[in-house]
């Protein structure tokens, strides 16, 4: 009579040894990926121990640390890039890749910055500091700062001339605040004289019926330049860098 009961133990014995090799050979795999050093690492098994942050590149480093972040070899303060989908910052509404649109996103570069923090100085992390002449689009999505068509310059999802809006370039300062001199973040100082749009919103501020931005008419307003300073005291009551006293028309429009 045949052993059955040996006959089982090889069996099971096998079947044992066959699983061990496949599960050393998988976890072997997904090492050699972890630890890929690609160039785009789309092909790469994604593997991390990270659980704190998003991992656009599966490199291991959180994107909030990572300089990085789609591995391209392209450090994200100058890449077009920066989540190597193929679409550039300036027209993608996504930019770090992390499943939130960049309008709804509270740190759009995803340097692990809050966008509306004292501290984050580039909120689109295009390597141009936001309150920068030469940054003409603080929050990278494409519309330039002064133009019509941007109707939220720090791309935090409020409209700049909503009232819930108190922080139009999004540096951390509120744009009532006697220590915000740049509403708009252009880089020129609000009383300045070379200052000709004080909110950004694409229209002069001589013709402006809301020149700070703030939701509220000119007319209306009793801080018309946004400066912090009532107008009662203010000797600039609109911020076009005149005087009242030789103002054709020193409370706006």
């Amino acid at each position: 009579m045949k052993d059955t009961r040996r006959s089982t133990t090889r069996v099971a014995t096998t079947i044992g040894a066959t699983l061990a090799v496949i599960l050393a050979g998988g976890l072997a795999s997904a090492a050699h990926a972890q630890n890929s050093t690609g160039t785009g690492g789309s092909d790469a098994i994604t593997v991390s121990s990270h659980g704190d942050g998003h991992n656009n590149d599966g490199d291991g480093v959180p994107d909030a640390q990572d300089t990085d972040d789609d591995n391209d070899g392209i450090p994200d303060a100058v890449d077009t890039d920066k989540d190597g989908d193929g679409i550039p910052d300036s027209v993608d509404t996504d930019d770090d890749n992390d499943g939130v649109a960049d309008d709804q996103e509270t740190d759009i570069d995803g340097d692990g910055l809050a966008d509306n923090a004292l501290a984050e100085k580039d909120i689109d992390g295009d390597g141009l500091a936001d309150n920068a002449l030469a940054e003409k689009d603080i929050d990278g999505d494409g519309h330039a700062d002064n133009s019509a068509t941007e109707t939220d310059i720090d791309g935090d999802g409020r409209a700049d001339n909503s009232a819930t809006e108190t922080d139009i370039d999004g540096d951390g300062l509120a744009d009532t605040s006697a220590a915000e001199k740049d509403i708009d973040g252009d880089g020129v100082s609000d009383s300045a004289y070379a200052e000709k749009d004080i909110d950004g919103d694409g229209v002069s501020d001589a013709t402006d019926t809301d020149v700070d931005g703030d939701g509220i008419a000119n007319k209306k307003d009793g801080d018309i330049d946004g400066d912090g300073v009532k107008n009662a005291v203010d000797v600039d009551r609109d911020g076009d860098g005149v005087r009242n006293a030789v103002d054709k028309t020193p409370s706006g429009r």
